[in-house]
């Protein structure tokens, strides 16, 4: 795999994916994700698109699928992340909160290659929800 990026000035980076797909890095998140923004929103979307498919496996799709990631970073350069959080609410359909948890618990343990590229000694917690009606 291979991502291209350009400088656009200023803070700014121009990204090109192999599939084509633009975006626009910004260290001062104004044109768009800084680079942690982007990397807390790549574990959350890796993990969401885990969930979904491991739930369709499971014969129990959710209408509607949210979620959410916090990161505490260190106060000195690299200022890495040392903690991430990870909430996901599913809600509809037939998902339950069995179901939902061990989608979660999977994608968390096995299955998000992006979470697992990330350092061992990064602390996680995580959270799985179902909303009723």
């Amino acid at each position: 795999m291979r991502i291209d990026l350009e400088w656009s000035g200023g803070s700014r980076y121009a990204v090109t994916t192999p599939s084509g797909a633009r975006v626009t890095l910004d260290q001062e998140a104004k044109a768009g994700p800084s680079p942690m923004e982007g990397l807390l929103a790549s574990v959350a979307g890796c993990m969401a698109i885990d969930i979904v498919v491991i739930l369709e496996r499971m014969r129990a799709l959710p209408e509607r699928l949210t979620g959410s990631v916090a990161g505490d970073r260190a106060e000195e350069p690299p200022r890495r992340f040392t903690r991430i959080r990870l909430e996901f609410t599913a809600s509809g359909g037939a998902v339950s909160a069995a179901r939902m948890e061990r989608a979660v618990r999977l994608s968390f343990e096995k299955y998000c290659s992006v979470l697992h590229t990330l350092d061992e000694g990064i602390e996680y917690d995580w959270k799985a929800e179902v909303e009723s009606g």
